[in-house]
């Protein structure tokens, strides 16, 4: 009466065996090619036609900051920038518990962008802040960045860094310091009641 049954027999399950083997290849196959397809171009640039000269656009990396007419001015300025001992010290020691993510939104044909992006990684290698908690984006001139969507950032002014915790963004540094880059962000970190 069960002989029928296919835990019993043994032929099929070497034909379950191989079908399981081909979805699994199939579903590992599909996997790569849909990861592939997000991945982002770095450092990506294009010809703004509001300042007729190449720009960074999109996903950036410190390769980008530092290389070209924006990695001048980056290697100069993170060079001359001498952030507050005292202050550094209060922020690595909120921020090491981990759960922290910056957002950096920039234009590399700005001269705000140019000095302050070089002195705010300066502060966040002075507190050892992990780069893979860093994301970089490079704007055009109408603070769009081509083909990724950062509508939902509302960035009006550049540069704009972006601080979260645990996901939720607790506050912002536009443009310019209210009174220096690391005091501001000590401000952040701590209207979070840490």
């Amino acid at each position: 009466m069960y002989q029928n049954n296919i835990f019993l027999s043994t032929e099929k399950p070497i034909l379950l065996y191989l079908g399981m083997k081909n979805i699994f290849l199939l579903l590992v196959g599909s996997l790569f090619v849909a990861v592939s397809g997000y991945t982002q171009e770095m450092n990506k640039v294009y010809n703004d036609p509001k300042l007729d000269k190449e720009v960074l656009i999109g996903y950036c990396d410190m390769d980008g900051l530092t290389k070209g007419d924006f990695g001048v001015y980056f290697k100069e300025e993170y060079k001359l920038y001498e952030a507050e001992a005292i202050v550094i010290k209060k922020i690595k020691s909120i921020v090491s518990n981990g759960h922290y993510e910056i957002l950096t939104v920039f234009g590399d044909w700005c001269s705000d962008s140019q000095y302050q992006v070089p002195c705010f990684y300066k502060v966040l290698d002075d507190i050892d802040f992990p780069e893979n908690m860093t994301k970089l984006i490079a704007v055009d001139r109408s603070k769009s960045a081509q083909d990724l969507d950062i509508s939902e950032y509302d960035i009006q002014r550049v540069p704009t860094f972006i601080v979260y915790y645990k996901g939720q963004e607790i506050g912002r540094i536009i443009e310019t310091p209210q009174k220096t880059l690391e005091k501001d962000l000590l401000d952040i970190l701590n209207s979070k009641g840490l």
